[in-house]
């Protein structure tokens, strides 16, 4: 399979709330993984692609949480009631996700 990813994911593991507005459902998840175009995350909800979410990121460095808006990509169930959901980011968040690799380059 072919990547055409253009900014590489990194493993990373810290909570996230996203809220879907048109069924205005809040959950919570943790981030597998993260780049500046989007995010991985596994939750006990299955969003279905095209659902738009807004995410708010607990990065660990003491800092304010990052809202970042996004597209549900893909969504695949891992096991019973758990799914890996694909958001990408409406635009790529090159100064949030240097947060997140200070704080993730924090815990190697």
């Amino acid at each position: 399979m072919n990547d055409r990813r253009i900014f590489q994911r990194i493993a990373a593991s810290f909570p996230v709330k996203f809220w879907d507005p048109k069924a205005n459902n809040v959950g919570e998840a943790r981030i597998d993984d993260v780049s500046a175009a989007g995010v991985g995350f596994t939750s006990n909800e299955n969003l279905s692609p095209g659902v738009s979410l807004g995410l708010w990121l607990e990065i660990p460095d003491n800092g304010e949480r990052l809202y970042l808006h996004g597209l549900v990509a893909q969504s695949k169930a891992t096991s019973q009631n758990q799914y890996h959901i694909g958001v990408r980011f409406f635009k790529p968040e090159l100064m949030g996700m240097s947060r997140v690799l200070r704080a993730e380059q924090s815990f190697i």
